[in-house]
């Protein structure tokens, strides 16, 4: 029987991270943080990813544009994802894609044609997206309207809308995923929502090197503090970390079937 937790965050930017990466692997298993799934941004993070996959056995990663940098897209671009997804099975989804209002570095038009895109092509390569939504409740929604029907599925990263937004998303299908700002004293909302998604529906995350839960708030965040989320979560949900645990590792190897990929 299983007596620790075996946790995995399914949404990190390790090649953001300052820190060497063997050290930042080897304190993620002291943590019980066994798998890692780091997301693609930009043309330039999703070459970085490639590479990283290589290197780190339990690393699994995504393709995709963040809507920051949506106004640097090129064809090209696509037609590389394209390419490496059909050669590379360690990259589990599309992604990060969607819209970001609150800083919109890129125009909400490009963000929009960008997140589109995207969508269309996991879609036509039968992959999950990851999506990412701030400030952008409505326009999310009716992007994936355009959808329905076309066996879409995925995770919306670092929930923190409401509960209505959350029923909209899970009747859609897609599954929502928590970090460290579930341990931020003013997110009740987020707690409330966490405490009504179905556990088959829950993923968690770090956003590594963002958003470090509490007591850490502030400080550079890594994949092994997703433990801390993970025990938050646990705690409020009344269960178990270890039954959390594996209710998570098996609801990220469902969204990404290329996550039971063995090397």
């Amino acid at each position: 029987m299983i007596s620790k937790p075996v946790w995995v965050d399914s949404h990190c930017h390790l090649e953001m991270l300052k820190e060497d990466l063997d050290v930042v692997m080897d304190k993620n298993q002291e943590t019980g943080t066994t798998y890692c799934v780091t997301i693609g941004t930009s043309h330039k993070s999703n070459t970085l990813i490639q590479q990283l996959l290589q290197d780190y056995p339990n690393l699994y990663g995504t393709f995709g544009f963040h809507p920051h940098g949506a106004s640097a897209v090129q064809e090209s671009h696509y037609d590389w994802i394209k390419d490496n997804l059909e050669s590379n099975h360690k990259i589990v989804a599309i992604g990060e894609c969607g819209y970001d209002l609150f800083y919109e570095y890129s125009d909400r038009s490009t963000q929009a044609t960008v997140f589109e895109r995207q969508l269309f092509l996991a879609s036509e390569m039968n992959m999950p997206v990851v999506i990412h939504s701030r400030d952008a409740d409505s326009l999310t929604c009716e992007m994936l309207d355009l959808f329905k029907g076309k066996a879409l599925t995925g995770v919306v990263h670092c929930f923190t809308s409401d509960l209505s937004q959350a029923k909209y998303l899970l009747d859609y299908g897609f599954y929502l995923s928590f970090n460290g700002i579930c341990t931020f004293p003013q997110a009740e909302t987020v707690r409330e929502v966490l405490k009504y998604v179905p556990m088959d529906r829950i993923l968690l995350e770090t956003d590594s090197p963002f958003l470090s839960p509490v007591p850490y708030r502030g400080k550079p965040n890594y994949p092994g503090r997703v433990s801390i989320v993970g025990e938050f979560v646990a705690d409020l949900l009344g269960i178990s970390t270890v039954q959390l645990a594996n209710q998570v590792l098996n609801n990220t190897r469902t969204l990404f079937p290329r996550f039971n990929y063995e090397n």
